[in-house]
């Protein structure tokens, strides 16, 4: 019983000693937010009212509460910034949707972001509601200044912060680039490839390429690409089809265009053309851009010249005219991993050289990773009045090509 009695105190004196310790371990320690959640009133701290009538009042302005990362209008929860790191760009869109990574560049009213979970994604810029980056950019408005600096949105407003505060509403900014306008940034391309191989009582060999590169600034747009389409069957040469395009655009403002170059190179042997040039320019305007689609056109003169791959003694080696091209280019995001591009040219020449020329491509992008896609094209060309070939039939008028290939995209 002695025992017992002494034993007994001791241990209700440990209990008690423990549970005061816990207690106040957990009054005066600090937590750490890092890597948690809390509410917007516990972390942004106030003083105190100085009279029981006097209000407290609360700034919920990200720009004002440099260590705030982002608000949920619903939850009131705020992220910390020091679980972001020092580089981290991040966006909040009007649906409530937080993403973290990185910025990249603003076209189309499109914004490029690099999610760090998501990968890349193409954001319609009307759906961000704010923005915040340690980044430097350099911005364009819609009537033509250029800013550089770090940027960031809230309430409709995109705040510009170099050696001074620049305003400029979110609906007035036609273009954003990360960095300045130099290097690796404003470059992008891709560039696809495909094979059709068959052997056995036909032996049949297709490849297709396509290289496109891409220059964007503020102020201009510099686009390129080459298509060549090969085959062979039985060791008989059944397709050769090679097209390079470049055209040169500066922008007056955000849907006007001038175009000072327009160049197109064509070369297709069995349809009787060595090569065709096309030299023009023209005035350009973007009839829709609303972030799921993009139609714009460009018209203007050029000169057409056309070397023939085969001709009699009745018949020029060549040929030469002016002509009108127009040009019509039309995008549209049918899926989040799959965009549909149109393009399409008629250009009016004299008859003799072939009259009314015209040819489109359609494209469907189906994205299968960040890099890598799967594309298949259509294309048609037509010739109002063709030439004869080499057995002096005439030939047709329209030419179809399909072309089935996989992309690696850079920039």
């Amino acid at each position: 019983m002695n025992s017992f009695n002494i034993i007994t105190p001791t241990k209700l004196t440990v209990i008690v000693i423990s549970i005061a310790f816990s207690f106040l371990s957990t009054l005066f320690s600090v937590p750490s937010f890092a890597a948690q959640e809390i509410i917007l009133g516990d972390y942004i701290k106030t003083p105190a009212p100085t009279s029981p009538d006097e209000s407290t009042s609360v700034s919920t302005n990200i720009t004002e509460n440099n260590d705030a990362v982002t608000t949920t209008e619903n939850s009131q929860e705020v992220i910390l910034a020091d679980s972001l790191g020092v580089d981290e760009d991040w966006l909040w869109l009007k649906s409530g949707e937080f993403l973290i990574g990185n910025i990249e560049d603003l076209y189309d009213e499109k914004m490029a972001f690099d999610s760090d979970d998501l990968g890349d994604l193409k954001i319609k810029w009307k759906d961000i509601s704010r923005i915040n980056s340690r980044q430097l950019f350099t911005v364009r408005t819609i009537d033509g200044k250029i800013i550089t600096g770090t940027i960031a949105l809230e309430d409709g407003i995109l705040i510009v912060s170099n050696n001074r505060l620049h305003k400029i509403p979110q609906d007035d900014l036609m273009t954003l680039i990360a960095g300045l306008e130099s290097g690796a940034n404003i470059w992008e391309g891709k560039v696809t490839f495909g094979a059709n191989l068959s052997s056995g009582n036909t032996n049949k060999l297709e490849y297709n390429t396509n290289a496109e590169l891409s220059r964007h600034t503020t102020a201009s747009r510099i686009k390129t690409s080459y298509t060549a389409i090969i085959g062979e069957t039985n060791n008989v040469q059944t397709d050769e089809n090679h097209r390079f395009l470049a055209t040169y655009d500066v922008y007056s403002d955000k849907d006007l265009f001038f175009r000072p170059l327009d160049f197109s190179f064509y070369r297709d042997p069995l349809q009787n053309i060595n090569s065709r040039i096309n030299v023009g320019m023209g005035i350009g305007y973007q009839f829709i851009d609303d972030g799921d689609q993009e139609l714009e056109m460009n018209l203007g003169p050029s000169f057409l010249y056309t070397k023939y791959e085969y001709t009699d003694a009745q018949l020029n080696s060549s040929d030469e005219s002016l002509a009108v091209s127009l040009t019509v280019d039309y995008e549209r995001e049918i899926h989040d991993q799959i965009d549909f591009e149109l393009s399409y040219k008629i250009t009016a020449t004299e008859s003799e050289t072939g009259g009314y020329l015209q040819n489109a491509k359609l494209n469907f992008d189906i994205e299968l990773t960040d890099v890598l896609d799967f594309d298949i094209s259509f294309f048609w060309d037509r010739v109002n009045n063709p030439q004869l070939d080499i057995d002096g039939i005439q030939l047709e008028k329209n030419d179809f090509r399909i072309a089935f290939g996989l992309g690696v995209s850079f920039n």
